[in-house]
């Protein structure tokens, strides 16, 4: 392989994710991950331009020099994979093996060149290992971008070794200063930095597919309890709605009020408010099924959706969830407890009606009403008579 073609490849490479991540950081995206891939890809831009200059400058200082710059790229993109990763920087003793990476650079230039390259591939693969651990044993279940990431760095540490590997093998058959080297080791050390340049941007599109779902989340969950918001929530009754038609099952949804919430509020102020509806919330997912979907309504209002729940099932559960709320206890921020109680409304859509969510809604709206009616702390059952009514309201 004509290793200037592959330095100028290599260049461009490298070369061009710096740029789209300089792009990236004037857009606002300062995430921390981003900042070292484009330091890595930075580093390893530079340290290959270094290489090529080895015609017109000392040899020695081409070599210290475009080497240090490599190992560093390298331990910014085991950094990036730490931060992605585990969220947090490298531990110390990571950050004392990515200096050590430097102490072979400057003492195998005394060596000779096929020593030199296995030491440095080594050095690589060395400083490369515990990145591709934490890639494959934490990142596996995070996003597929990274996945290929990580079983890109896996690549580039095999190649590394395999380097290494070849020219320990036959040292006489490898001269690193030759222009027009070919054969393995000249391939290896291609598969390696391609490989590790197809990491750098297969972990800056995992980053850019986590900011998405991050957003998709913002968009669809309640950011004080953790619950679906209103829309999401009515989209996700519709859609459990279409599916108990063609299945078979009826649907059950369960409005669920706070009773005196005001009054807490007052009392304890927002803040007591908010530990309130926290608490609520934690309270009653631990009462739910995996396919049961908890969504905040708007205020102290809930609202839940039961795949394949009749009224006698959706009625048991809303009596769990109000008896377990009258016995909580929430403690203020100055000590005192907060009690509250729930009335809730349950309404069920048979698969032969053809409610819509809207109508369901408004169904267990009524049946809440009565429920507050009744003295509250209670669940009420919508029946025929609140079923007619409704029906008469909507085609008014």
């Amino acid at each position: 392989m004509h290793v200037p073609t592959l330095l100028l490849l290599l260049v461009m490479g490298f070369g061009l994710l710096t740029v789209q991540l300089a792009v990236a950081q004037r857009g606002q995206l300062h995430q921390g991950e981003l900042v070292l891939v484009g330091l890595g890809s930075a580093s390893l831009c530079a340290g290959f331009i270094a290489f090529g200059l080895q015609a017109w400058s000392a040899h020695w200082l081409t070599a210290l020099l475009g080497n240090l710059l490599i190992v560093s790229g390298i331990g910014c993109f085991a950094a990036a994979v730490y931060r992605f990763t585990l969220n947090r920087d490298l531990p110390q003793a990571y950050r004392v093996l990515l200096c050590l990476g430097a102490v072979p650079v400057v003492v195998v230039l005394a060596l000779g060149s096929p020593w030199r390259v296995a030491v440095l591939s080594l050095t690589a693969a060395v400083m490369l290992a515990p990145a591709v651990l934490v890639a494959l044993r934490h990142g596996w279940r995070s996003e597929k971008s990274f996945r290929v990431a990580g079983l890109l760095l896996l690549t580039a540490l095999i190649a590394s070794l395999a380097r290494a590997a070849q020219v320990l093998q036959d040292p006489s058959g490898h001269d690193a200063s030759s222009w027009d080297t070919v054969g393995g080791p000249t391939l290896w050390l291609a598969l390696t930095y391609t490989s590790l340049m197809g990491a750098g941007f297969g972990l800056v599109l995992a980053c850019f597919e986590r900011m998405s779902s991050q957003l998709r989340e913002l968009a669809s969950v309640d950011g004080l309890t953790g619950c679906w918001n209103h829309n999401t929530t009515v989209s996700l009754l519709a859609h459990s709605l279409e599916r108990g038609r063609r299945e078979g099952q009826p649907v059950g949804f369960v409005m669920l009020d706070l009773d005196h919430f005001k009054a807490v509020n007052d009392r304890h102020g927002h803040a007591g408010g908010d530990r309130v509806l926290r608490a609520f919330a934690a309270c009653v997912r631990e009462r739910l099924r995996g396919s049961d979907v908890l969504g905040r309504l708007g205020g102290e209002e809930f609202g839940l959706v039961l795949p394949a729940t009749g009224a006698s099932g959706a009625r048991h559960l809303a009596d769990q969830i109000r008896l377990a709320i009258e016995a909580l206890q929430v403690v203020g921020e100055d000590g005192e407890p907060m009690r509250v109680t729930v009335s809730a409304g349950v309404a069920v859509a048979e698969p032969s009606r053809g409610d819509t969510a809207e109508a369901l809604m408004r169904l267990a709206d009524k049946a809440l009403y009565q429920a507050k009616q009744q003295g509250r702390n209670r669940v009420v059952v919508a029946d025929d008579w609140m079923r007619n009514s409704t029906l008469q309201a909507v085609l008014a």
